[in-house]
C-alpha cells in the first residue's frame, strides 16, 4: 500500500484494476479522517471536560474533509474494475497505445461505464461491458469536454461486443501516439473518477 495514494489518485488513474485498488484507498482515507477528528474532539474533552473548547471547532471542521472523502469512497463502492482476463486482453492488444482502463464518467443525468478507452488522432473508441450503453448521451457528454479543450470533430464509438471491440483496436496497432493524443486523455481521466 502506498500512503501518498491516500491523498492523491491522480497518478494513477486509467490503470489496470484502478476502481477497485482505489476503493481500498479511499476507505482507509475515510476511515482515517473520521478516526483524526474523533480523536482531536476527545483530546479537547478529556483535557477540558466540556466541549466548549478549540478543539472541538477542529474536529468539527476535520469531520467536513471526513464527510467528503465518504462520498468519494461511496463512488468507487458503486463501481467495479473490469474484468481481469478482460483486461489481460485488452493490455496485450492495446500494448504502446494511447490507452486506459476502469473510467467512470458522472452526468447530471447518467453514469457512463467504459471499462478500456482508446485514443488515436480523431478517434476515440471503447469498450464497454454494460449492456444497453446510451451511446449517443455518452458521445454528446464527452464531446462537449472535448471541444471545450480543442479537441472538435471526434469520432467516439463505444462497443459492447468485445471481440469487435479487439478487431478495431488491433487495427490501430503501431500507430505512434503524439502529443494530441495525451492531451485526450489528459482530458478524459480529468473528468471521470
Amino acid at each position: 500500500m502506498k500512503l501518498i495514494r491516500l491523498f492523491s489518485s491522480d497518478k494513477y488513474k486509467g490503470e489496470k484494476n484502478y476502481i477497485n485498488n482505489q476503493r481500498l484507498y479511499e476507505i482507509a482515507r475515510t476511515v482515517l479522517l473520521f478516526a483524526l477528528a474523533a480523536a482531536v474532539y476527545l483530546i479537547g474533552f478529556l483535557t477540558t471536560h466540556t466541549t466548549k473548547n478549540l478543539l472541538t471547532i477542529v474536529a468539527v471542521l476535520g469531520v467536513l474533509s471526513a464527510a467528503k472523502s465518504a462520498v468519494n469512497m461511496i463512488m468507487f463502492l458503486r463501481f467495479k474494475s473490469c474484468d481481469r482476463e478482460l483486461a489481460a486482453e485488452f493490455e496485450e492488444v492495446s500494448e504502446g497505445l494511447c490507452a486506459c482502463f476502469d473510467r467512470v464518467f458522472t452526468s447530471y443525468e447518467k453514469n457512463y461505464v467504459v471499462d478500456h478507452l482508446f485514443v488515436s488522432g480523431k478517434t476515440l473508441i471503447g469498450y464497454t461491458s454494460k449492456k444497453s450503453f446510451p451511446e449517443s448521451d455518452f458521445e454528446k457528454h464527452i464531446g462537449s469536454y472535448l471541444k471545450a479543450e480543442g479537441y472538435k470533430d471526434m469520432t467516439i464509438k463505444v462497443f459492447e461486443d468485445k471481440d469487435k471491440y479487439l478487431e478495431r483496436l488491433s487495427s490501430f496497432k503501431g500507430i505512434e501516439a503524439g502529443e494530441r493524443e495525451a492531451g485526450i486523455m489528459n482530458v478524459l481521466l480529468s473528468i471521470s473518477l
